[in-house]
């Protein structure tokens, strides 16, 4: 049931590395998205001159490289700055007590004891920002929060603080069907920035350097690319999805001996 004798007689299968078809890979330069990419690093740089940052609702659907592309500019701000960056998922931390403990932890304080008082948590904050500098904090799946004051908090902490707050949150939800605080919506002067499901162009862009890295050299035909650029482009632009496709023929692949993927495999459609 298990045996691997099949992958080791074409040479180990086609497969080389999965981990570039997964989800937790991070590809170092993003394909397709310079101009969000600019957008995002536009809103932040203020930071790197002490000054107000821009606070930006970075939305679309899922799987078009909005978390992505936030963690890149990110990457370069804690490696070419002084600037703290902090990256949370809402989903994970959806209470104000619990996200502001989180920001806390990763700014290098000890994890303060449950039940602490939220204004002690901000004080602990606003004094790490007078003391070192500014963060840009990123609140993925904010819309999954159970209290949105926390997004007042940060943006008063911009206020209070000698150094500055570049509050960027990432939801599936367009800005229309947020029901965004009255008090933060007013504090916040939101930008906002739209990502769009990938073409099918981009599709086949992105698919071609997961190949490079994940697959032995000759494969997988252009063709197969192609088809599952084409299929996903229809359906929702959901890189995810494509990559899901891609490993699922590389598998199917390894399992039935072959040397490549065939163009007419039914696990690409």
């Amino acid at each position: 049931m298990f045996d691997s004798t099949r992958s080791r007689k074409t040479g180990g299968g086609v497969l080389r590395s999965e981990v570039y078809l997964t989800n937790s890979y991070e590809p170092e330069e993003p394909v397709g998205r310079s101009t969000e990419i600019n957008r995002i690093a536009d809103a932040v740089r203020p930071l790197t001159k002490r000054r107000q940052p821009e606070n930006l609702l970075v939305h679309g659907p899922s799987g078009v490289g909005k978390t992505t592309c936030v963690k890149h500019i990110f990457d370069h701000l804690e490696s070419e700055t002084r600037i703290k960056t902090v990256y949370i998922n809402s989903w994970q931390y959806n209470t104000r007590s619990s996200l502001l403990t989180e920001l806390l932890i990763q700014l290098g304080y000890p994890a303060p004891r449950k039940g602490k008082p939220v204004d002690e948590l901000l004080s602990k904050i606003k004094e790490w920002l007078n003391k070192n500098r500014g963060i840009a904090v990123a609140l993925d799946e904010f819309d999954q929060l159970d209290d949105q004051e926390v997004i007042y908090d940060l943006q008063l902490l911009n206020q209070e603080a000698d150094h500055h707050v570049a509050n960027i949150l990432i939801s599936n939800q367009h800005p229309r069907n947020l029901n965004l605080d009255p008090r933060s919506t007013s504090r916040l002067t939101m930008q906002t920035l739209q990502f769009k499901p990938y073409t099918a162009p981009q599709l086949k862009q992105i698919l071609e350097k997961r190949v490079e890295q994940a697959f032995r050299p000759g494969t997988v035909p252009d063709k197969v690319l192609e088809k599952i650029a084409e299929t996903v482009s229809n359906q929702d632009g959901d890189c995810r999805q494509a990559l899901k496709k891609l490993l699922r023929a590389g598998r199917e692949a390894d399992r039935e001996g072959r040397k490549g993927i065939p163009p007419e495999d039914a696990s690409l459609e």
